[in-house]
């Protein structure tokens, strides 16, 4: 029997600061290396394309469960009352079956949350982060 080198999504974990969340339900991520025209005098076409630095970005989907004050309670956002001292949070997916790391970021912070209720279902958060200091298992 064959074995595939693909990726399998049940395979992987997140980890947020280094504790399992086990009620994560999707992740996506970007990672852009975004590139700004550079023009020259007397010149209508530019010259060259010059890298302007990386930027990592994504989303979290997560269960909400009875009793949960949402992404605060997961330790990525602070509460109302100690928002001034918010701090970064790591991020890191691993799949089990090599326990390679598929991405490590260790400087997240939340850009924004929002929940869904739909009816006949369940409550669904999202969460959009943006992050640096990033690797993953190319590197």
């Amino acid at each position: 029997m064959a074995i595939s080198n693909l990726v399998a999504s049940p395979h992987c974990v997140a980890y947020i600061n280094s504790v399992a969340l086990a009620r994560c339900c999707g992740l996506s991520y970007d990672i852009a290396s975004p590139r700004k025209p550079l023009h020259g005098i007397d010149v209508l076409q530019p010259v060259e394309l010059v890298p302007t630095g990386l930027s990592f970005s994504g989303t979290l989907q997560i269960y909400k469960l009875k009793d949960d004050g949402g992404a605060e309670v997961i330790g990525l956002v602070p509460t109302w009352d100690k928002v001034t001292k918010g701090k970064y949070f790591s991020l890191m997916v691993l799949d089990r079956s090599t326990d390679g790391v598929i991405i490590n970021i260790d400087k997240c912070e939340v850009l924004n949350q929002s929940w869904s209720i739909i009816p006949k279902s369940f409550v669904l958060g999202t969460i959009t982060f943006s992050g640096f200091q990033y690797s993953s298992n190319a590197e």
